[in-house]
């Protein structure tokens, strides 16, 4: 399945899902009416919206729950891969930056591309998750961001970069500074370019996994970073305080291969 927008399965964030439709009998003039009593449920991460129930909120989420190749992962038992270096062109800065509730995004326009041999993908949106979504080596980290990254026809890559608790990233603050209070979007300029969020080693993890929120559509290209960036317990602290826990459960591999790549380049 190919994903037209990752945009628009962001902003499922705050849709709303049928979850049952109670019959109500009402008496009315000596007749018998019967209403639909409708209740909805978000999806989020607690309650009866949470990742164990994704999939029967909706029928669009079937993947949540049937998926052969569902995120996030325990990244181990990777082999050595011939997969190309990954290049970063991100020249323009984040348009706006939103709250949606469960997650935060940093919202990018056209021109910020991600290179993977012949294939060239456009940056969408960055977004924190605390603590981290995947676990490397069996180790959760304290904050995963994910850089969204599509394709004309669809097709997604996700980049993903761990961080470990230590000196402050001036970027995640950007993105703490700016984030709406309350759910909306918050237009910025000048600020957030993508490039200081990636560390200097460019090696990564590969593997073919899906979005990790509703509808958990596959198939997503997964590049975990190798290198760990650093940031600090206050800046993980306020993005908790926004969104609380975000983070999906592990998926199960179900026979998947998971690569390793050490080549460098610049950013």
């Amino acid at each position: 399945m190919k994903l037209r927008s990752v945009k628009r399965y962001l902003g499922g964030t705050l849709a709303m899902a049928i979850l049952a439709l109670p019959l109500v009998m009402i008496a009315c003039g000596g007749e018998e009416v019967v209403e639909e009593a409708a209740e909805t449920v978000e999806w989020g991460y607690s309650g009866v919206g949470a990742p164990e129930n994704w999939a029967s909120i909706s029928e669009e989420n079937a993947s949540c729950g049937n998926g052969a190749q569902q995120s996030p992962i325990d990244i181990t038992g990777y082999a050595q891969g011939s997969s190309p270096p990954l290049s970063f062109s991100y020249r323009k800065e984040a348009e706006g930056v939103s709250n949606l509730g469960t997650t935060v995004a940093a919202n990018y326009p056209t021109g910020n591309r991600l290179g993977f041999g012949e294939r060239t993908y456009q940056l969408e949106t960055v977004t924190p998750h605390t603590p981290s979504e995947h676990h490397i080596d069996g180790k959760s980290y304290p904050l995963e961001l994910q850089l969204l990254h599509s394709q004309v026809f669809g097709d997604v890559a996700v980049v993903s970069q761990m961080f470990d608790i230590g000196e402050a990233n001036p970027l995640i603050q950007e993105i703490i500074d700016n984030v709406p209070s309350e759910v909306g979007t918050s237009e910025v300029t000048g600020i957030l370019n993508a490039r200081g969020l990636m560390t200097t080693d460019l090696g990564y993890y590969s593997y073919k996994g899906s979005m990790t929120t509703p509808p958990c559509a596959e198939p997503v290209d997964w590049f975990v970073m190798l290198e760990i960036g650093t940031v600090s317990q206050e800046q993980v602290d306020a993005l908790k305080a926004i969104t609380g826990d975000n983070n999906r459960p592990l998926q199960a591999l179900g026979g998947r291969d998971v690569f390793t790549s050490g080549s460098r380049t610049g950013p």
